[in-house]
């Protein structure tokens, strides 16, 4: 009797597990806005970076809760800047409910050279354009927590220069 629920339990994940990858509907993620937090400091090596917070909306149209683990990618800025970004969520990930759409707040620091180039590059341009390109780690439903890693993320988006301008001044010449 143990041997035919063990079989029936490990059917049912399978059958549950071959689903996810195509995810029956695969959740959307749209770049809802870019915000500016302010600078960070490192000590070794020596850097001087920009906090930028990168908003996604992603929406879950399944019947079952879904939770993003990381976020990896790279980011390039006015098509020729490139940016590597490495997000882990909590420990328990970042779960989104089921026909629910929810912000996921994924943190990039920008380093501060690479903001004085955008800036110079678009002092005639109202926002500096970005793509990012990269893969999320997602787990599927509380109760069987099914993983699935790789899910591709191809999204394009524009930060003001207004900003990065509202940053940079104090950035150089804090408060």
């Amino acid at each position: 009797m143990l041997r035919v629920v063990r079989l029936t339990l490990a059917v049912f994940a399978l059958t549950a597990l071959s689903t996810l990858p195509g995810c029956v509907h695969k959740p959307t993620m749209h770049l809802d806005h870019a915000e500016i937090s302010g600078v960070q400091l490192a000590t070794m090596p020596p850097s001087l970076g920009i906090v930028m917070v990168v908003v996604l909306d992603v929406y879950n149209p399944n019947g079952y809760d879904v939770a993003v683990r990381a976020v990896r990618g790279q980011t390039v800025f006015a098509g020729q800047y490139p940016l590597p970004v490495m997000y882990q969520a909590p420990p328990d990930g970042v779960w989104m409910p089921a026909g629910q759409t929810t912000q996921v707040r994924v943190p990039i620091t920008v380093p501060v050279q690479l903001a004085f180039a955008l800036m110079q590059q678009g002092m005639n341009m109202p926002t500096i354009p970005y793509h990012f390109s990269g893969f999320a780690d997602v787990t599927a439903t509380r109760t069987f927590e099914l993983e699935k890693d790789n899910y591709a993320v191809d999204e394009d988006g524009a930060i003001t220069r207004d900003q990065m301008m509202a940053v940079l001044p104090n950035s150089i010449f804090p408060h």
